[in-house]
């Protein structure tokens, strides 16, 4: 299956806690803990006792940092697939993800069982620059393999301090003999909003991930393509398949992108302010024309979000295969010394009050992807042999009315 390489993975990330509000968020954390009145004593004395063997007799000399760090991780780590502890390069690594830059070679790639797929470059960029071309299969990176990595281990590998050096390990796709490549990482900026008018009056755009500046960047690309067009659009399909989530604020500014009114997404927790009704406001960018929107089994979260919000209020036809099925929240919370914890802190519902979590969204209407195995001629947009955007374009060229696309 493909794996969209992003940097947050399956993540539904609140963040509010997270850049500007970084340092409030600290005190803040701090200020709550001290309330804490009792500490499980015995708890706390094997935890020492299990540190100080470590400390003598483990067969590798591990440093106190190294230790403690450990223990951290196996301690948040272990409480769900999706709370992780964050060290200080971690956590500055989500923040740039967030705000829609990184430290890399600039790519974005297929994360597959045997290598990391090149699908595109970035223009300007170290893999530019370096000679990569499109499908080249990144086999490894610094001599580690990549066979088998997740995404988000393949992500760290090839991410990393702008300058810092890196070797990849590089099968062409017309040879079978690898090369070293060497580069030099440096800040990517990227969009997450891709967009074509790929027929007369139908728009498509593509959110790759739900940044701080997706919704801004999604209605300037539907503007553009009116703008091109010459005359309003008379559907969109919005490609949300890949796309493993984002910020909380983005999927609810784009899901308003398009809705009158009502719920968009609710959130329920322990904690008082993780219980939340966000709602549409007035206006539809679209003026109520057709929307589709294409989803598959990476798509989770921030994507979710969107795409039930719009089902839900038979704003959009839904197609594709079914979506991951994150439906919790999570929060950032810094810590001293830098990093960070992401903890799930929520799950959220759509709204008609549907927790997705472990069963996804289910598509109006269900059509597998088809891999395309022969040629593109050159320069040939991929939404031509795209058999799920083929669909799509179909079913808004037909000049359904919005009630049927509905339905």
């Amino acid at each position: 299956m493909h794996k969209l390489f992003l940097l947050t993975i399956f993540l539904f990330i609140s963040f509010s806690t997270l850049a500007e509000h970084k340092e409030e968020a600290f005190k803040k954390s701090r200020k709550e803990n001290s309330k804490i009145e009792e500490l499980p004593l015995d708890e706390l004395v094997t935890l020492t006792d299990v540190y100080a063997q470590i400390k003598k007799v483990y067969v590798n000399e591990l440093s106190d940092k190294e230790i403690l760090e450990n223990a951290i991780k196996g301690m948040v780590n272990n409480l769900d697939k999706h709370s992780r502890y964050l060290n200080e390069t971690g956590f500055e690594q989500l923040e740039e993800s967030a705000r829609g830059e990184y430290g890399g070679i600039g790519i974005r790639a297929d994360h597959l069982e045997d290598a990391i797929y090149v699908r595109f470059i970035f223009d300007d960029s170290p893999a530019q620059k370096a000679g990569l071309q499109l499908n080249d299969k990144i086999v490894a990176v610094d001599g580690q393999t990549t066979v088998g990595l997740s995404v988000n281990e393949g992500s760290e590998l090839l991410r990393g301090i702008p300058n810092s050096k890196l070797k990849l390990t590089i099968i062409s796709e017309n040879s079978d003999e690898p090369k070293q490549v060497s580069l030099k990482r440096k800040i990517i900026q990227f969009t997450s909003v891709s967009y074509e008018l790929i027929e007369p009056n139908i728009g498509y755009a593509r959110i790759g991930e739900f940044q701080t500046r997706t919704a801004k960047d999604l209605t300037q690309a539907i503007t553009k393509m009116e703008k091109n067009n010459k005359a309003p659009l008379q559907g969109l399909i919005l490609d949300l398949r890949n796309n493993p989530g984002g910020i909380l604020e983005m999927a609810v500014a784009v899901s308003d992108l398009f809705l009158h009114e009502g719920i968009i997404v609710s959130t329920k927790g322990r904690l008082e302010d993780s219980n939340q009704e966000y709602r549409a406001t007035s206006g539809d960018i679209l003026r109520n024309r057709p929307l589709i929107v294409l989803v598959n089994g990476i798509s989770a979260s921030a994507s979710e979000i969107v795409s039930g919000a719009l089902q839900d209020h038979k704003r959009a036809l839904i197609l594709g295969s079914q979506s991951y099925g994150k439906g919790s929240v999570q929060t950032i919370y810094p810590i001293h010394g830098g990093g960070g914890i992401k903890l799930t802190t929520a799950l959220y519902y759509t709204p008609n009050d549907r927790s997705i979590r472990d069963l996804g969204i289910t598509p109006d209407i269900k059509i597998a992807h088809e891999e395309f195995e022969g040629e593109l001629a050159e320069g040939e947009p991929n939404y031509k042999v795209d058999n799920q955007v083929v669909a799509a374009v179909k079913k808004l060229s037909n000049n359904e009315s919005t009630s049927s696309i509905k339905n």
